[in-house]
């Protein structure tokens, strides 16, 4: 999870070598790397199970340069196929209540607003969720 802020860089490093786990099994789980129709690199997108939350849990992140392109609708979608074909059956995303565009990518995407809450940093986030 992302906390819906940036990474200190103990945590960045916790992050990408959990992601390095996660992408050595078999299943859908892991970080991908993200480029446009044309080669360009826009970002990342992972799926991360969250025991928690008991769903599979849908991060991105785009280039600045990137945003409002609709790249994070196609990517969301994408991630959400690729976690149906792999038998997961709940997604959920968590937001910045002011990150108004990824909201709106994930209502796009089927996904419903469950509820607010503070992170374990204490910071507010929005919880979205939807079946599979």
């Amino acid at each position: 999870m992302n906390l819906g802020r940036v990474f200190t860089d103990e945590e960045a490093e916790m992050v990408f070598g959990a992601y390095l786990e996660m992408n050595a099994d078999e299943g859908a789980a892991g970080a991908y790397k993200v480029y446009s129709d044309t080669g360009e690199y826009v970002g990342m997108g992972s799926l991360c199970p969250n025991e928690e939350l008991g769903a599979v849990e849908i991060e991105y992140m785009l280039l600045p340069r990137c945003w409002r392109r609709g790249y994070g609708t196609e990517l969301v979608g994408e991630l959400l196929k690729l976690a149906s074909r792999s038998g997961l059956c709940k997604a959920a995303a968590i937001t910045d209540p002011e990150n108004i565009p990824s909201q709106k990518v994930l209502l796009k995407n089927g996904f419903e607003f469950v509820k607010q809450f503070a992170n374990p940093e204490g910071e507010s986030v929005r919880l979205y969720q939807r079946t599979l």
